[in-house]
């Protein structure tokens, strides 16, 4: 025979089963305390971790600003000049520093003394003289205030460079037209002189070279009508150390002559019939210290 199953509001098996399973729960339940509220315990301990983190935030950050505000006050005392103190100093900005004027000290600025007209024609002049003679005697530097001096060898050889002002037509003919001895012929004292015209035939120049009486030392020179005066160009031995000028009379009289020279002579001349027509003679010579030359011709 089957089982009839239970009608609808018949309990089965199993609901009573779990009936009774929940009975010996209460009763096994009934003798022991209340569970505790678990939410609130858990709430406070949240707060305090989030407490506890804010904290070591707010820490951190202290600490970084504090160890930044000695640093800025340490290297503060360091650039003052001074030592860094041991305690932090005070924040408070010190007062801007005022610089004290200190006056000014003007220079006057040194006058340049211009040179005079005369001055920069002796310095042309010198020029002019190196370039004609240079190479027999060595160059040419004005000396003194109105001196030449042409340098060789250790030696000083003075030049004279002038112009006189002369209403004759030509130059004064040789005494006894004596032809003359160049220098490497003879060593006769006394004095040897000719006359010659250029080659264009419009300078008439005499050349003349003169030997001292007691020294023998040889000078030569060359005069020549120039511009409406006498122009004398001249060297002379060195006498103090005994040495005759290295150069012939016909350099000499090239050098005289040359266009190179031929400037500064009318620029002498012009000088000199200026200075002639207001009753003043005017000249250059050279004749250096401890140096004279030979008896002029």
């Amino acid at each position: 025979m089957h089982d009839t199953p239970p009608g609808p509001h018949e309990p089965g098996p199993d609901a009573a089963l779990v009936g009774e399973l929940r009975e010996l729960m209460e009763q096994a339940a009934a003798g022991l305390a209340p569970l505790p509220d678990l939410t609130q315990e858990a709430v406070r301990l949240g707060r305090r971790r989030r407490f506890r983190a804010r904290a070591a935030v707010v820490g951190a950050v202290t600490g970084v600003l504090a160890a930044g505000g000695i640093g800025s006050a340490a290297l503060g005392g360091v650039l003052d000049g001074g030592q860094a103190s041991p305690s932090v100093r005070s924040a408070t900005p010190a007062a801007p520093l005022t610089p004290v004027p200190t006056p000014e000290t003007t220079l006057a600025p040194t006058p340049v003394p211009e040179a005079t007209p005369d001055a920069v024609h002796r310095k042309r002049a010198a020029e002019a003289l190196s370039l004609a003679l240079g190479d027999w005697i060595g160059p040419v530097t004005p000396s003194g205030s109105d001196l030449f001096v042409a340098r060789r060898d250790g030696h000083a050889f003075p030049v004279r460079f002038q112009a006189v002002p002369d209403g004759s037509e030509g130059v004064a003919p040789c005494p006894g037209a004596v032809e003359l001895l160049e220098p490497e012929s003879t060593e006769s004292p006394g004095s040897n002189c000719r006359t010659t015209w250029q080659p264009d035939g419009r300078i008439e120049a005499r050349v003349t070279v003169a030997y001292g009486e007691v020294s023998g030392l040889r000078s030569v020179s060359v005069l020549y009508r120039y511009a409406g005066s006498t122009v004398k160009l001249a060297v002379d031995p060195d006498t103090a150390a005994g040495v005759s000028p290295p150069v012939t009379a016909d350099q000499v009289l090239s050098a005289a002559v040359s266009t190179v020279l031929l400037p500064e002579a009318k620029y002498l001349a012009e000088g000199s019939l200026a200075s002639a027509s207001a009753g003043v003679s005017s000249s250059a010579s050279v004749r250096p210290t401890g140096a004279g030359g030979a008896d002029d011709a």
